[in-house]
């Protein structure tokens, strides 16, 4: 602490403590703007903490630097009010800071060579080569297994692109605004960073090597194909369908399609599947696998290990004529056959094959037999694309770990007595749901899916993807299992049926898709669906990247300001140094008188018939000049234009108060007193700081507090009414109740309302002096009302009608304190 800042505060405190008065004042409203923002901050993170919310990390770290920056603030202001107490509290910030800078910190890209790997090499760098590219040059290596010559522009080469080009800024600058359950903040943000890659220039080093590449795996004027080999790709989580793919591409544009790969990793479901799963922008840069295209006859997807049949232990062959892409996009039902898992396969008696877009029965022995080669490579069961030329030649192009089926969808179940609407569905995804039918034909219509719902649809297009989060079913006339969109599914856990219905189903119709029979029943049918209860949305990828912070940030261990840890050393986390701040603050502002009793005014009891506990404390002109002396003020002597428009609703003769039981901080009387605090104890009391047209007031009722903080003055740009209401003693239910009434309460009076747990913040501002008044009048009616209204709260009808009665009678109110 320098010495200058403490000379001057001691030099204040003997000669004018009016001066020194002020300045703590200014410097506890500068600490309450920025403890409520602060309090906001730590709201916002804890709901990205705890999978509340979904965003890219780059949100969270500027929501954690904005909240340092609050947190700096209140400890200099802490500091202000009384150095000689609070010298070490910076200190303590920083170390803690320091620490949270560490826990968020994101790896720095590699921007440096190699920019360009052979398919061979790609095999043992996946860190370089991503996913995709890795698992086929692996492959590639393998002695029998036909996979074309290829190379892989890397990871390094995208970060390379991206520095060179200067667009880091604007990207972190879109991912800390994005937040996944916003559809159309999601598209602008997403849109403007794949314009920005794509108005961008590939630089001339990564350039040359791709074109020399290129001449290395082609011949003449040969096609070739750009492919998406993301990091993080094609492994754990698989990111079926959510990259471009560039088919048919000229090798004289191989530079435009590699941009447009690149571009892909910011398309919207790419996005929000990627964040959904917990990872970072960095740890899913873009490699991108160049291979020549295929003259494809057939191709598909085989499946090492597929249960869509009678027996569980089968291969399963999907294939299309031609391209393999309407199959993968789900705009095809493509032909299907079974295998036996043998070293060298056989057609399985069991299921015949759907013969339509299949190769020869020799192919599809050899594709069992190369599924089950790689499945041995891998050590897992593998999900396959495969392509037959002209020739006859057949080509693996894609091989990864097969996403199973839940495994509370595997057991077995007796049938049910409840006939279905319709069945005999293929199953595309296990699983089940229920929800309201909803029509998805269109992108707008798609983009509109409602949480819960049911989709019908007509293919199972990739754009659906985005959306999936919404969706407790789907139902596509055309699609198969070896989509990306059943993919994907599978991972969710939500049932996908594909196949046409005799009757259309009604819009808005309540029914339950059985994903493991392939049926759908009408209504809500308790058995099928309690039996495939599905986890919850968030995966343990998006809170364990947030395991390190959480106690250094959001966690509260300071909960009792009486224990001996309750110093500037207990601070284990921002969320102490707030409470800290706060807490001495207050009881800075209500032990401002020096030992000679000089000053601009001390704290006070309000003499009330109300049974509260309350003290004021004159921050100037928040008094008449003629108010009583002494320990004691009553109602009458209060000028302050907030705090006496909020007494007249508080004081309403209309509320019964109890004269048995006084209002104050019972929770902390409880758990600190042992019955050896008096009832007017300030630790125990509410408080008010006032002047002419402010106010800030904490008010304990029982097991729960408000605060009301306003500017009620001639300046309507400047007036504004901020409210805040949290705890109970009820249990958790009806206080959650209790809140939706305060909640529908304040909405009908123009209030903007929002709700955190079981905090309830309240707001509104420019409006002119009567309105001001009118409103804060209204609240302190409101608080008086449901002081204890939990305890009677039993449902949303009994709140309906509380809020009924409650603005009847409010409308009937004299409003004196207009006048």
């Amino acid at each position: 602490m320098h010495v200058k800042q403490l000379f001057k505060h001691w030099t204040y405190q003997v000669f004018a403590p009016g001066t020194l008065l002020r300045r703590k004042y200014e410097a506890f409203k500068s600490l309450l703007r920025h403890d409520a923002r602060a309090l906001e901050l730590i709201a916002d993170l804890e709901e990205l903490f705890y999978g509340e919310k979904l965003a890219d990390r780059q949100r969270a770290n500027w929501l954690a630097a904005r909240l340092s920056e609050s947190v700096k603030v209140m400890t200099g202001q802490l500091v202000e009010m009384n150095p000689t107490r609070y010298m070490d509290l910076p200190e303590y910030f920083r170390k803690i800071d320091f620490y949270v800078r560490m826990a968020l910190e994101l790896d720095q890209p590699e921007v440096g060579p190699p920019y360009i790997l052979s398919l061979e090499d790609a095999g043992s760098l996946p860190n370089l080569a991503g996913g995709k590219a890795a698992n086929l040059g692996r492959a590639r290596r393998e002695s029998g297994v036909p996979v074309p010559p290829g190379f892989v522009v890397t990871a390094n080469a995208f970060n390379y692109f991206i520095e060179f080009n200067g667009l880091r800024d604007d990207i972190e600058r879109c991912l800390r605004e994005m937040v996944v359950g916003d559809r159309d903040l999601l598209v602008r943000l997403t849109g403007e960073m794949q314009e920005l890659i794509l108005s961008a220039e590939v630089p001339e080093e990564i350039a040359r090597g791709i074109r020399f590449a290129v001449s290395e795996i082609i011949s003449g004027d040969d096609l070739i194909a750009v492919r998406s080999s993301a990091l993080s790709e094609d492994g754990e989580i698989s990111f079926a369908g959510q990259y471009a793919s560039e088919l048919n591409i000229q090798p004289n544009d191989v530079l435009e399609a590699y941009k447009r790969v690149l571009a892909g990793k910011y398309c919207p479901r790419a996005v929000a599947y990627r964040i959904s799963n917990g990872l970072t922008d960095s740890e899913t840069a873009m490699a991108v696998l160049i291979i020549p295209m295929v003259d494809a006859e057939t191709a598909g997807v085989a499946y090492s290990l597929d249960p869509d049949c009678t027996g569980r232990d089968q291969i399963g062959v999907y294939g299309v004529r031609g391209l393999g892409n309407g199959l993968v996009d789900g705009s095809v039902s493509p032909g299907k056959a079974v295998l036996t898992r043998e070293e060298t396969p056989r057609i399985s008696e069991d299921c015949a094959p759907d013969e339509g877009g299949l190769p020869s029965k020799d192919t599809l022995i050899e594709i069992g037999r190369l599924a089950m080669r790689l499945e041995e490579i891998f050590g897992s069961p593998q999900d396959i694309e495969w392509a037959e030329d002209v020739t006859g030649a057949l080509f693996i192009l894609q091989t990864r770990p097969l996403q199973r089926e839940r495994p509370e969808f595997d057991a077995e179940h007796a049938p049910l007595l409840i006939k279905p609407l319709a069945d005999g569905f293929e199953r595309a995804a296990t699983g089940v749901g229920c929800g309201e039918v909803y029509y998805a034909p269109t992108g707008e219509s798609i983009a509109r899916i409602p949480k819960g719902a049911v989709v019908v649809t007509p293919t199972l297009k990739p754009s659906l993807l985005t959306f999936i989060g919404n969706m407790n079913g789907v139902i596509a006339q055309t699609g198969s299992r070896a989509s990306h969109f059943a993919s994907v599914a599978r991972e969710c856990g939500v049932p996908v049926l594909v196949g046409s219905m005799a009757e259309a189903l009604e819009p808005g119709r309540l029914v339950t898709v059985d994903g493991t029979t392939g049926a759908i029943y009408d209504g809500y049918v308790e058995e099928i669906v309690t039996r495939g209860k599905r986890e919850a949305a968030v995966t343990d990828h998006v809170t364990r990247q947030y395991a390190k912070v959480i106690p250094l940030t959001v966690k509260l261990n300071l909960t009792d300001p009486q224990a001996s840890e309750f110093t500037p050393g207990g601070c284990r986390s921002m969320h102490d140094v707030i409470r800290f701040c706060h807490e001495k603050a207050v009881g800075e502002m209500f032990s401002l008188v020096d030992k000679k009793g000089r000053g601009m005014g001390a704290a006070r009891r309000l003499k009330t018939n109300l049974p509260l506990v309350m003290y004021l404390l004159d921050l100037g002109d928040g008094l008449f000049a003629n108010a009583s002396q002494g320990e004691l003020v009553t109602p009458q002597d209060i000028k302050s234009r907030p705090m006496w428009a909020l007494w007249y609703g508080l004081s309403d003769p209309r509320v019964q108060w109890s004269k048995t039981l006084t209002h104050m901080d019972w929770e902390e009387f409880d758990r600190m007193s042992a019955g050896i605090f008096s009832f007017d104890s300030k630790l125990l009391a509410s408080y008010g700081l006032i002047s002419s047209d402010y106010l800030h007031l904490m008010i304990r009722f029982g097991y729960h507090f408000s605060v009301v903080d306003s500017v009620c003055g001639s300046d309507p740009g400047a007036n504004y009414i901020n409210f805040r209401f949290k705890g109970g003693g009820a249990a958790f239910d009806q206080r959650l109740l209790r809140l939706k009434f305060i909640g529908d309460v304040l909405t009908h009076y123009g209030y903007e309302v929002s709700f955190r747990g079981d905090m309830l913040d309240a707001g509104c501002v420019r409006q002119d002096e009567n309105e001001t008044r009118r409103l804060l009048a209204r609240l302190g009616y409101l608080m008086a009302v449901t002081r204890l209204m939990d305890m009677r709260l039993e449902n949303v009808e009994s709140v309906e009608r509380e809020v009924e009665r409650f603005i009847q009678d409010a409308e009937r109110q004299d409003v004196r304190s207009q006048s």
